[in-house]
C-alpha cells in the first residue's frame, strides 16, 4: 500500500519454493487461459479411502483434519468430493426439474452447498465430480433445459451410452443440437452457486472432446474461478487438446489396487508398488505437455496412513518424489483423521513441496531397468535431480554424470529429503539405494551459478508484513504460489540514526532474524525495505549521508543482503535535502558492497513520476548513483478509476522516458532499470480497484519489456475479506487466496 502502510505491522519472512521455472527447455503446448492452476493443485480427494460411501460428516471430518494437521498451512487446500454423492434409482440418476443429477440426501442431508460452505469456512477450497452426458431419467421425463425452450430429448443421442461408474444409464449429448451447450451451462451455473472451486469430469476419452469443450466454455461463463480436471487414462494422442481446455488430465488409470478386504476392493491396502511404479513411464511420455495452467495428473498421493496403504516407507518417499518431479497435482487419498507421524513428516517437507510447485515437469535422463534418474533445471542455474531404484528386491547403485544433468565440472549438493548439505562433488553423483528407495538432491554447478540477486525471483519479491490480521503461514504462501523471494518491510529509525524493525525491534536475535534464517534454509532469500509511509525515517533522523550509509550498512550486515529497497515516501520524499542524502548514502553502500542491488520505490502519477520523482531521478544520475531499479507505486490515482492495468503501463512508459533521459540509456536498458509495485484489490482511494485482470496486463507489459521489478503490496492482502475489513489484511474484492501473486510469479525476467 503506499501512503498508508501500517506502522503497527511487523516484518515478515516467508519460506520460499526451492525451485523456479526452467530455462532452455521446450515450451509445452498452449495451456488453458482460464487463469487456474498456475501451480499443480494440492489437497485431498475422497475416492481412495472414502470410496463409495461419502457423507457430509466424512467430508467435514477430512476438512477438519486438513486444517488441524497443519497440511493446509503447507498448501494442501482442496477438499474434493468424488463419485457416489448422487441419488440413483433403477433407471439411473435421479434428476432435478432441469435434468441434472441430485444429491443423495441420506448422505448429504444439508445438500452439496452446505458441505462447500463448511469447507470454505475452514479456509479451504471445495472440489466436485461429474461425468459427460445426460441422464436417462432426464430423457425419459423430457425435462426442460433451464432458461430455454428446449428439452432433454432435443439434445440426447440415445443410440450411444456414455461411460459412468455409478448409476450408469447416461446418454451422449449431441452438441450440434440447440440446447446442448445451454444444458451444460445450467449445470455449471448450479455448481458455481454451490461454491465449487474444482471440477473433475470423469470417464473422458477422445470421443468426449465436445463435452470437454462444452464444460470449459460453461465453467468460464459462470464467472467463478474453477479448476477444471479431466479423468482418467486420457489418450496422449490428444494431449494438446487436453492442455488447451483443462487444468489437469489423468495420464493413466487408477492408482488404487482395489485389493482391500471390503466391497469392490475397498479398505487397506489402498494401492501397491506396481500401481505406483507404472507411472514412471507415463510421466516420461507426458512430460512435454506439463506447465503452468495444465498438469499431468498421476492420480492420488497415497501417503498419510503408514505401511497399511500398501507401500513401504521407502516406496512412499519414491511415490512423493516422482509426483513432485513430474509436477503432478498432489491430491491425498488417505484418511487424514489418522495421520501416521512418519507420513506427516513426509507431507510437510517443504523442500519436496517446493519441487512440485516450481511449475516444471522433470525429464527422465537415465532409464536402465530399475535404475532411473530424473532432472530439471532451475532458472538460477541450479538443478533438481532424483535417483530411483524402482525394483522390489536387491540394492542398486544409481549413478548420473553431471554432463547428463546439463553441466560439467563440480556441483554443490544438498539432499532435499533430509535437508543435509553434502558438499561439492566432482563430475558425477551416485547413491546405493534399497528396493523402492529414492535420493532427491539439489545441485549448484560450482562454476556456472548466476548471482541470486539477478534472478527473476528477486524481480517479483512481493511485500510481506506479519503484524496484523491473521497473516498467512509462510509455508502456505510458498506452497500455494511458487514464489521465491520476498520483500520484508519496514526498517525505520528508533528515534535516532539507528535501524530497527518498525523502529522498535532489534535487527538480530529476534523473530525477524529467525524468519529470514528459515527462508534461507529453504533455499530462498529476501530483500529488506527501508522506509514506508509511517514512522520515523532514517533519511531524516540521520544527519549526514555518511551516517545514513552507516545505518543502511547495519541492515546489510545483519542479513548479508544481496538487495535493498528504499521505499521513500511522505516527509522523507518531500524534502530535497533528504532525497540527496539518500542518493549519496546509496552511492556509498554500493561502493562498499559490490553486487548489492538497490531499488528506490516511490509514488507516481498516471503519466509517470511527478516533479519530485523527476528531481529524484535526475539527482541520482547527476550524482553518479547506478541505481538498479526505479520502482513506482501506480495506484491512489483518484477515486473511481477502474482501468488500473492500462494506467499502470502508461505510468511505466513515463518512468521509462525519465530514466532513459536522465541516464542516457537505450530503451532496452531503461526498461531493465524500471519496475512497479502495484496494490491488489481496493486501494486507499474510494472506488479505485486493482483487479486480477489488471495484474495480467502488468505481467504482459513486464514480459514484453523485461522490466527490472514486478511486485505488489501485499501478500497479506492477497485474499478475500472475512468478517473484518482491515485494508491491510485483505483485498476488499472477490478472489481466491493468492490470485494476484499467482499472476506475478509467472514472470521470469
Amino acid at each position: 500500500m503506499i501512503r498508508i502502510r501500517s506502522l503497527t505491522a511487523a516484518v515478515a519472512g516467508l519460506l520460499l519454493t526451492a525451485a523456479v521455472p526452467l530455462l532452455g527447455t521446450a515450451q509445452p503446448a498452449v495451456a488453458s487461459d482460464n487463469g487456474q492452476s498456475v501451480r499443480p493443485a494440492m489437497g485431498w480427494s475422497s475416492w481412495s479411502y472414502v470410496r463409495r460411501t461419502p457423507t457430509e460428516a466424512k467430508i467435514k471430518a477430512q476438512a477438519d483434519a486438513l486444517v488441524a494437521s497443519g497440511l493446509k498451512d503447507h498448501g494442501f487446500v482442496y477438499v474434493n468430493l468424488d463419485d457416489f454423492w448422487q441419488k440413483c434409482d433403477s433407471n439411473g440418476f435421479v434428476v432435478d426439474g432441469y435434468g441434472r443429477w441430485t444429491a443423495d440426501t441420506a448422505k448429504f442431508p444439508g445438500g452439496i452447498k452446505a458441505v462447500a460452505d463448511y469447507v470454505h469456512s475452514k479456509g479451504l477450497k471445495f472440489g466436485f465430480y461429474v461425468t459427460p452426458g445426460i441422464a436417462k431419467n432426464a430423457v425419459t421425463k423430457n425435462t426442460p433445459i433451464e432458461g430455454t425452450s428446449y428439452h432433454a430429448k432435443d439434445i440426447a443421442d440415445t443410440s450411444k451410452s456414455e461411460k459412468n461408474y455409478n448409476c450408469k444409464n447416461i446418454y451422449y449429448i449431441d452438441y450440434s443440437k440447440p440446447g446442448a451447450q445451454e444444458f451444460v451451462d445450467s449445470w455449471a451455473r448450479q455448481f458455481a452457486s454451490w461454491g465449487v472451486d474444482y471440477l473433475k469430469i470423469d470417464g473422458v476419452g477422445s470421443q468426449d472432446i465436445p463435452d470437454v469443450q462444452a464444460w470449459d466454455k460453461a465453467l468460464r461463463a459462470t464467472g467463478r474461478p474453477i479448476n477444471f480436471a479431466l479423468s482418467n487414462n486420457l489418450p496422449i494422442a490428444d494431449a494438446t487438446t487436453w492442455r488447451k481446455l483443462a487444468n489437469s488430465w489423468r495420464t493413466q488409470g487408477d492408482v488404487e489396487c482395489y485389493c482391500g478386504p471390503g466391497s469392490n476392493g475397498s479398505g487397506y491396502p489402498l494401492t501397491d508398488w506396481s500401481h505406483v511404479s507404472k507411472r514412471f513411464d507415463s510421466a516420461a511420455s507426458w512430460q512435454p505437455y506439463a506447465g503452468p495452467g495444465g498438469w499431468n495428473d498421476l492420480d492420488s498421493l497415497e501417503i498419510g496412513n503408514g505401511d497399511q496403504v500398501g507401500l513401504t516407507a521407502d516406496q512412499r518417499r519414491s511415490h512423493f518424489t516422482l509426483w513432485a518431479m513430474a509436477a503432478s497435482p498432489l491430491l491425498l487419498g488417505t484418511d487424514l483423521t489418522h495421520l501416521d507421524s512418519v507420513d506427516k513428516a513426509m507431507l510437510t517437507n517443504d523442500r519436496l513441496i517446493g519441487v512440485n510447485q516450481d511449475g516444471v515437469a522433470a525429464k527422465r535422463i537415465v532409464n536402465s531397468g530399475a535404475k532411473q534418474v530424473w532432472s530439471k533445471r532451475e532458472s538460477d542455474g541450479q538443478y533438481v535431480v532424483a535417483l530411483f531404484n524402482t525394483g522390489t528386491s536387491g540394492n542398486a547403485t544409481v549413478s548420473v554424470n553431471w554432463s547428463q544433468v546439463g553441466f560439467s565440472g563440480s556441483g554443490d549438493v544438498t539432499d532435499l529429503w533430509s535437508g543435509s548439505h553434502k558438499g561439492v562433488i566432482a563430475d558425477s553423483y551416485s547413491a546405493t539405494l534399497r528396493p523402492g528407495e529414492t535420493r532427491l538432491i539439489r545441485v549448484k554447478p560450482v562454476n556456472s551459478l548466476k548471482s541470486a540477486a539477478a534472478s527473476p525471483g528477486m524481480a517479483v519479491a512481493p511485500y510481506e508484513y506479519l503484524g496484523w490480521g491473521n497473516p498467512q503461514n509462510p509455508t502456505s504462501v510458498m506452497s500455494a504460489t511458487g514464489v521465491k523471494w520476498f520483500t520484508l518491510a519496514f526498517i525505520l529509525s528508533d528515534g535516532g540514526c539507528n535501524p530497527k524493525w518498525d523502529g522498535s525491534r532489534p535487527l538480530t536475535g529476534g523473530t525477524d532474524q529467525s524468519r529470514i534464517d528459515a527462508i534461507r534454509s529453504a533455499g530462498g532469500d529476501v530483500m529488506v525495505s527501508v522506509g514506508g509511509w509511517s514512522g520515523n525515517k532514517l533519511g531524516e533522523k540521520c544527519s549526514s549521508a555518511s551516517a545514513l550509509a552507516g545505518a543502511y550498512q547495519k541492515v546489510i550486515n545483519a542479513y548479508q543482503l544481496k538487495a535493498l529497497d528504499i521505499d521513500i515516501e511522505n516527509t522523507e520524499w518531500s524534502n530535497a535535502t533528504v532525497r540527496q542524502r539518500v542518493v549519496d548514502a546509496l552511492k556509498t553502500v554500493k561502493a562498499n558492497n559490490p553486487g548489492l542491488k538497490t531499488v528506490i520505490t516511490f509514488g507516481t502519477t498516471t503519466s509517470g513520476p511527478d516533479s519530485t520523482g523527476v528531481d529524484m531521478i535526475k539527482r541520482a544520475a547527476n550524482s553518479g548513483l547506478a541505481n538498479d531499479v526505479w520502482c513506482i507505486m501506480p495506484f491512489d490515482f483518484g477515486g473511481g478509476t477502474t482501468n488500473m492495468g492500462t494506467l499502470t503501463t502508461q505510468a511505466m512508459e513515463g518512468l521509462k522516458a525519465r530514466v532513459k533521459s536522465a541516464y542516457g540509456y537505450s530503451d532496452a536498458t531503461a526498461y531493465a532499470h524500471i519496475g512497479l509495485s502495484s496494490m491488489n484489490g481496493r486501494t486507499d482511494d474510494s472506488g479505485e480497484r486493482v483487479r486480477v485482470a489488471d495484474f495480467k496486463t502488468m505481467l504482459a507489459y513486464a514480459q514484453q519489456h523485461h522490466i527490472g521489478r514486478l511486485t505488489y503490496w501485499s501478500v497479506n492482502r492477497d485474499r478475500a475479506c472475512g468478517s473484518g475489513t482491515d485494508g491491510d489484511a485483505c483485498s476488499g474484492v472477490t478472489q481466491q487466496p493468492y490470485d494476484y501473486l499467482k499472476v506475478f510469479t509467472q514472470y521470469t525476467g
